[in-house]
């Protein structure tokens, strides 16, 4: 299987070890590797983190509420 690149339609805010921000695109390198999200920062910087170091953010209009 080779590489699959997702482009996220709805805004999708995460918190991550740089700070909040939004994913933009998810690499997916096949069944055993962790995926890659690519995360625009509220900042304007880009950057992409693993799985482990993202975290969906609250957002009560969404249902998401403290985990």
């Amino acid at each position: 299987m080779g590489t699959t690149i997702f482009e996220v339609r709805e805004h999708l805010e995460v918190d991550t070890p740089k700070g909040r921000g939004r994913v933009w695109l998810i690499t997916d390198y096949g069944t055993n590797i962790e995926k890659l999200f690519t995360v625009i920062l509220n900042d304007g910087e880009i950057w992409e983190f693993r799985n482990k170091d993202i975290k969906v953010t609250d957002n009560k209009t969404m249902g998401r509420g403290k985990w």
